[in-house]
């Protein structure tokens, strides 16, 4: 069947990338976003300068029951970077659809997008499920894979599901069809809550693993973590600078060069080129540091 009126369900960068695309597509669906007074303030985007171009419901976005007397009725409802337990007491009239930034039954639960960097994941993609009651665990109705080139970062691999997202919600307006699957539960696995601290970096770790867990957590994330004098700073752009080899010990700056500066460690090393410090993002070069100092 064809769908008329589809609405969305969503927030922040992934969100906005997806209106994005739909407006080059020339399609527009109704749009809910969270209330001003409960999203959360971030600089990755703003689903409100969109207003122009879709119609934006600004919702409670803590349950259904809250917002759903505001909605129009629609035939299909489909959540993007929504909260997954929205419908869980009281079930819209219609299907109700979620994107999951995974290829599942594999990464279910929020944080996804993060953990398959960290874990050097080559291949990742995108899923649309069927809300069933249990969280990322519906029946897939669209999945597509993305490979991960090893100079991804965050944005790169959501700006590709955002785009594939919005494909699919235009195929559905032109009427094409999708055959089910159930998911196989043996493959299936639940990621655990991001926690601040869990953003620390550990320069014990190799150059890989070390470049991985930096790059998981860049835009539209708030940065990997590493203390230097007691000051916090957050990685924004880096890269493996030598792959083997022990250089020094680990978070000692061996080398400062044009493009930054290179810690060591725990084999090779990783050069440094941005990082955020008092909410201000700069080169690292402009950081007061020498060689042989450590980066803990």
């Amino acid at each position: 069947m064809s769908y008329k009126n589809i609405f969305i369900f969503t927030n922040g960068y992934t969100g906005c990338k997806v209106l994005q695309k739909l407006k080059q597509l020339r399609q527009t669906p109704f749009i809910a976003t969270s209330e001003q007074t409960n999203l959360r303030k971030k600089s990755s985007g703003d689903i409100l300068s969109f207003s122009n171009d879709f119609q934006i419901y600004e919702i409670n976005g803590e349950c259904y029951s809250k917002a759903k007397d505001i909605l129009p009725n629609a035939d299909l409802i489909i959540c993007i970077d929504w909260k997954k337990d929205y419908f869980e007491n009281d079930k819209a009239s219609c299907p109700v659809y979620y994107m999951q930034p995974s290829l599942l039954p594999k990464y279910r639960g929020y944080g996804a997008v993060s953990e398959q960097f960290i874990r050097g994941v080559v291949y990742s993609g995108v899923t649309i499920y069927e809300y069933n009651g249990v969280i990322d665990g519906g029946d897939i109705i669209y999945q597509q894979e993305i490979k991960v080139e090893n100079y991804f970062k965050v944005s790169d691999l959501m700006d590709r599901q955002a785009e594939l997202t919005a494909e699919f919600i235009a195929s559905l307006y032109k009427g094409e069809k999708y055959s089910r699957k159930k998911q196989q539960e043996e493959y299936a696995f639940y990621l655990p809550k991001i926690r601040k601290n869990s953003k620390k970096i550990d320069f014990n770790a190799d150059a890989l693993s070390v470049y991985n867990f930096i790059r998981a957590y860049t835009f539209p994330f708030s940065g990997a973590v590493f203390y230097f004098k007691g000051e916090e700073y957050k990685i924004m752009d880096a890269s493996i600078e030598s792959w083997s080899g022990i250089e020094g010990r680990p978070g000692e700056i061996v080398t400062i060069n044009d493009y930054g500066i290179v810690a060591a460690c725990g084999e090779g090393s990783i050069l440094i080129k941005e990082v955020e410090y008092n909410g201000q993002i700069v080169k690292s070069l402009m950081m007061n540091i020498y060689e042989g100092e450590i980066l803990i």
